[in-house]
């Protein structure tokens, strides 16, 4: 890449002397003066690795390039300086299939740009150098050598600066080709052209024999696999530390599924307390912990819905731009949450047409992106799931009624009116379904889930007064249905909701910023059918009806400062005010971040309070052996460090305690609770060949009871272990591994039962929680094969979960008469093989 990105830069040197700016006359001298500086700034920045760098300057790059192919249809400097954008820019962060339609994409501009004018030097030996760089196995070396060819014609035996390039090259690349009297007698010509050129001199002084791997290990080929993981951010004015998520994580992660929650599962801060997709954040439960998508609040994240969350989310990684996790301390800019915040932004304006074709045993989808005008755009994604060909590969038909199925589409329309500006439309729609045996509750029998969700977001951006101010809005309208049946249940809820929200980023002079924003929202549930009236669900348990309706509200708002203290020194302190849905007073959340960077560390402090409303969507079963009460309130104080490097690491320490219990649930009632533990993070990520990342987190949560008892919370789960490995073993094979390994959740034991006097047995609890499940234990592993296209790239996998076919119990069941208890195990309990095919192009 760094081959690219000298490449490129040396090229837009050479433009300003010979290149051919057609029409050049029709855009503005100063705005093309300043797409140049965009590009090569965005350019820097991929040569050294700085996403948080590269990202705006691209958008603006990107905004000045369209801006200039509208005023000039058939320019050949825009196409050019395009390409450079996505090659030397975008291409150094995009994931293995992303890497190849990137190239894809600036070869076609390329080649527009030399259909317009053939003697384009720039534009024809930037195209060879792509082909050169490209792995010999996809066969562009001969049309690598076809374009250097027709530059030394073109170059005669000129000697401008740069020349000496189309010599030195094309003489590696016959090399390549085993060419050796032709590789020695390009670079004798060039270099009595060029006789102070080292490098020509050092290829005839017989030194390079691995001349070209030298060149190709120095920037490595354009489609190498990008040793990318979740990252944290190590900048200075990144006070607050948060988990970075891109989509190649989600796609490539071994055992993840694809499913950017379980991805989340694999680094610090997200407590493995069971196998769905829900995420328990250091002690929280899932409702602690939002999901937003483009700013819109969802209701529930999750699909396959069951007694005990759900097994996977509903978000397509396919249109995911980018997302970040933070697990404490967060931002006055997020409220109505206590644990954690899961931000979601789905992809933008697409400015070439692509697609993307995925089916492996279990699902089938696509992606098409679809430019529609230099600055507006669409794209959709489509996924069908439907488990019926895996149940029946591992003879597990048995299990289900029906098997799990599902349909899930998104959409998306971008218009940017100009430079810096924004408008997205997002819509989401999707349905599922499951009916599996089960045995719980001391029932044995079919289980049925529906579930559906529907959202609508528009969001809009745009920067003003010199970009030194930065607005924001979202509005949004959502709904969730959840329909469960199982024995005497059978209970139906919809939720729905509009929300609004707008945020504003205001550039301080001499450096930091004020963030302010607004927010509220409207929210609504009804719920009708059946309800168990004790923690038993077989025919003939008693029941109540269900026909209720509730509504609440959200408003708040929320100001906060960032400013640089000194060089090594920054801070961030905020508030925030709301009034909560399901409450009647307002709340005042003051909370503050300081980082301090020492060397290659960043030590980082923050806290605050915290609150959310007693509005929840959830249900239970009435369980008396459970602690019961739902957390309004939790003070956080988090410290850390960071080593930024390769291997990096970063640890952090925290301490949370909850109150404000709201009643609810038939067990024990909670009075207030707290949960100390620790974080720690170990990646490595500049391997050529091995890359990944190990987590540990070591966690204690005890709630107080209102008898005076204090007992371990509901998701003390004191270790968790995570390790991911990524091995490249050819350049298109790659091994993958994830292990998991966590303590066990506890649980209140039944001793037994007793007869009353209706008749009815009712459980003899034992210690609250004095009992655990046993420790978790998971192997999962991946192979994949990368194939090489002519406009594109594909890949073949094969996805292996629980390798070592442990059977993890989830939870326990008991008899009718309580005297047996038997396991239940989770649903991935057998080893599950999945067969799948990607194809971009």
């Amino acid at each position: 890449m760094k081959s690219i990105a000298r490449t490129t830069g040396v090229a837009m040197l050479l433009a300003a002397s010979w290149t051919g700016t057609l029409h050049a006359q029709q855009f503005p001298a100063e705005r093309a003066a300043e797409a140049r500086a965009a590009v090569q700034e965005c350019s820097a920045a991929g040569a050294r690795k700085d996403e948080a760098a590269a990202r705006p300057a691209a958008q603006r790059a990107s905004a000045l390039l369209a801006e200039w192919l509208r005023a000039e249809p058939r320019g050949v400097e825009p196409r050019v300086r395009l390409a450079n954008l996505r090659a030397g820019c975008e291409l150094p962060f995009a994931d293995m299939m992303g890497k190849g339609t990137l190239i894809g994409q600036a070869n076609t501009l390329l080649e527009e740009a030399l259909q317009i004018d053939s003697t384009h030097w720039e534009a024809r030996f930037t195209l060879a150098m792509h082909h050169f760089h490209t792995p010999e196995f996809l066969g562009r070396g001969p049309e690598a050598i076809r374009h250097l060819e027709i530059l030394l014609r073109q170059q005669g035996d000129g000697t401008r600066p740069g020349f000496a390039r189309t010599y030195l090259v094309l003489g590696d690349l016959y090399r390549r080709a085993k060419r050796e009297e032709d590789a020695l007698a390009v670079w004798r010509r060039g270099a009595a052209l060029f006789p102070e050129n080292a490098e020509l001199r050092a290829r005839l002084g017989g030194t390079p024999a691995g001349a070209v791997a030298a060149a190709g290990r120095e920037g490595g080929p354009a489609l190498a696999l990008a040793p990318i993981v979740v990252e944290a951010g190590t900048r200075m004015d990144d006070t607050r530390s948060q988990v970075a998520l891109k989509r190649v994580d989600v796609l490539v992660t071994p055992g993840g599924t694809a499913d950017i929650m379980q991805a989340f599962q694999t680094g610090p801060g997200a407590t493995r307390a069971g196998e769905g997709s829900d995420l328990y954040v250091r002690g929280g439960d899932p409702a602690e912990s939002p999901v937003f998508v483009d700013g819109a609040r969802l209701f529930y994240p999750g699909r396959y819905e069951t007694l005990n969350g759900a097994s996977f989310g509903i978000l397509d990684a396919q249109v995911l731009d980018a997302a970040y996790f933070s697990s404490g301390g967060f931002g006055a800019r997020y409220g109505n949450a206590l644990s954690g915040v899961l931000d979601v932004r789905t992809i933008g304006r697409p400015d070439t047409r692509t697609v993307r074709l995925n089916a492996n045993t279990v699902q089938a989808g696509t992606r098409i992106d679809l430019p529609t005008s230099p600055n507006t755009g669409a794209w959709a994604s489509l996924r069908a799931t439907d488990a019926r060909l895996m149940m029946a590969m591992h003879g597990r038909e048995g299990e289900f009624q029906r098997a799990p199925a599902a349909v899930e589409g998104m959409g998306g329309a971008v218009w940017e009116p100009r430079a810096g500006s924004e408008v997205k439309l997002v819509a989401l729609a999707d349905e599922d379904v499951l009916s599996r045996d089960v045995d719980a509750y001391g029932w044995t029998g079919p289980f049925e889930s529906r579930g559906s969700n529907r959202l609508a977001s528009l969001s809009g951006r745009t920067l003003l007064a010199g970009d030194r101010v930065a607005l924001r809005g979202t509005v949004s309208g959502s709904r969730r249905s959840t329909h469960f049946t199982f024995g005497v249940l059978d209970r139906e809820r919809t939720d729905r909701g509009a929300t609004g929200r707008v945020d504003a980023d205001v550039s301080l002079p001499g450096g930091g910023r004020v963030s302010l924003g607004a927010e509220g929202a409207w929210l609504d549930g009804t719920e009708a059918g059946r309800f168990p009236a004790t923690d038993r669900l077989s025919p003939g348990a008693p029941t109540v009806a269900l026909e209720e309706s509730d509504d609440a509200g959200h408003v708040g708002g929320y100001v906060e400062v960032e400013r640089a203290l000194s060089p090594s020194l920054a801070l961030i302190a905020g508030v925030r005010a709301d009034r909560l849905p399901g409450e009647e007073s307002w709340t005042a959340d003051p909370r503050l971040a300081l980082a301090f960077r020492t060397g290659e560390w960043t030590l980082r402090f923050g806290g605050g309070l915290f609150h959310q409303g007693r509005w929840r969507i959830k249900y239970r079963v009435p369980d008396a052996g459970t602690p019961g009460g739902i957390p309004t309130r939790a003070e956080h104080l988090v410290a850390g460090a960071e080593r930024a490097g390769d291997p990096s690491l970063k640890v952090e320490g925290y301490v949370k305690r909850y109150g404000g219990y709201a009643e609810d649930g038939d067990g024990p009632r909670i009075e207030a609770g707290r949960v100390a533990g620790m974080d720690a993070i170990v990646r490595w990520s500049g391997e050529r060949r091995l890359n990944g990342w190990i987590t540990y987190s070591f966690l204690d949560g005890r709630v107080d009871l209102e008898d005076g008892g204090t007992v371990p919370s509901a998701v003390d789960v004191r270790h968790s272990l995570t390790g991911v490995a990524r091995w490249s073993v050819r350049p298109m094979w790659e091994l993958g591994s994830t292990l998991r390994l966590g303590s066990g959740r506890p649980f209140t034991d039944i001793d037994g039962g007793r007869v009353e006097a209706n008749g009815r047995i009712s459980p003899i609890y034992g210690e609250v929680h004095g009992s655990r499940l046993p420790g978790y234990g998971r192997l999962d592993g991946r192979i994949s094969r990368y194939l090489p296209m002519p406009a594109g790239i594909g890949i073949v996998y094969l996805e292996m979960l629980n390798l070592l076919d442990r059977k993890n119990v989830q939870g326990y069941t008991y008899s009718d008469g309580y005297a047996e208890r038997r396991p239940v195990n989770s649903y991935f309990s057998q080893r599950t093989l999945v067969l799948g095919l990607g194809l971009t192009f």
